[in-house]
């Protein structure tokens, strides 16, 4: 499972203490400031007790949907987050919806970034279903507000495609990656980060569920978006055995023997301008010990250059790696 995105305490909204607060409010103020501070510097067991004390005088001062009163939560929830309690994490976001609902009602965008974070915590700790209904209603509030193009949109969508792939649903997932590529594609471009990431997904998807069609929709959107000196096979979909000059076989590695571990690695390479594997790594998170031995095996397979108007060119894909032991 991907690392959780965060919103970190140095980006949240900080509110100005007014001249007419308590001193207690100020003193909340002051230890959040602190806490700030001690997050930055990763010293996350102090600055847990100072945004306690500081979420404690809020409640307590401040009327029910206070903005105060959920900064103070999120910073809690990004200091549990950081000290990798997942659990204690998502209790403090759910705390924040409801604060935010009190302040906001149900139906304002301002509930879809928390709602988002709360939806990657659901699905750390195993719960698809309430994952599923945090990342719809994300959706649906992002679409309202921004319209059904919008990025942060394709970012809820692509949060609850891998929902719908901890599951091997591919029917369902399958639309969901498509549509949100497609506004990756459109908004920022098949270089970026996010159409990469969410394309490797959805194509070990369809490696995981045996089908092979799944290349055909990625390269679909591809070519809709890409520009004249781009290849014409998305990375991802791309899969190079049947190319390569040399492909050397991977041991099968005693532990995994030992295991009697069997299954696919999908290996993504990077290929330099003279056919040489230059990066490595397993892009579909494979059985362990036979992912090593694959990454490992990929960096010495060679390739014929790739060209584009007559020029050698850096090119990525897929290597694949196949694995069933008679016992």
């Amino acid at each position: 499972m991907k690392t959780i995105s965060l919103l970190f305490l140095a980006s949240l909204l900080f509110i100005a203490p007014s001249s007419q607060e308590s001193p207690e409010l100020k003193e909340a103020t002051t230890l959040t400031e602190s806490v700030v501070t001690l997050f930055n510097e990763r010293k996350f067991d102090e600055a847990l007790p100072l945004a306690t004390r500081a979420l404690e005088i809020r409640e307590r001062l401040l009327a029910p949907g206070d903005p105060q009163i959920s900064n103070s939560l999120s910073y809690l929830a990004d200091i549990y987050i950081a000290k990798r309690n997942y659990g204690d994490a998502r209790k403090f976001l759910l705390r924040v919806i409801e604060n935010q609902e009190k302040r906001l009602g149900p139906d304002d965008v301002g509930l879809a970034a928390t709602l988002h974070r709360v939806a990657q915590l659901h699905r750390r700790q195993g719960d698809g279903r309430k994952a599923e209904e945090a990342y719809k209603r994300a959706i649906v509030l992002r679409e309202k507000a921004f319209g059904d193009d919008n990025l942060e949109v394709a970012r809820s969508l692509a949060g609850l495609a891998e929902v719908y792939r901890d599951r091997k649903d591919f029917d369902r997932a399958s639309p969901v990656y498509d549509r949100a590529l497609s506004i990756y594609g459109k908004r920022v471009g098949l270089n970026s980060i996010e159409f990469e990431s969410t394309s490797e997904a959805y194509a070990c998807l369809g490696y995981e569920t045996n089908k092979p069609g799944v290349a055909d929709n990625i390269n679909e959107i591809w070519i809709r978006y890409r520009l004249a000196d781009q290849l014409k096979d998305a990375p991802a979909s791309r899969i190079l055995n049947g190319m390569a000059l040399s492909l050397p076989k991977p041991e099968y590695p005693d532990a995994a023997r030992e295991r009697r571990l069997e299954g696919t690695v999908i290996v993504k390479v990077m290929i330099d301008e003279a056919g040489r594997v230059i990066e490595a790594h397993d892009m579909c998170q494979g059985p362990p010990y036979l992912s090593e031995a694959s990454v490992n095996a990929a960096r010495f397979a060679r390739f014929s250059p790739t060209k584009i108007s007559g020029m050698p060119v850096k090119v990525a894909g897929v290597i694949q790696y196949h694995y069933k032991q008679r016992w």
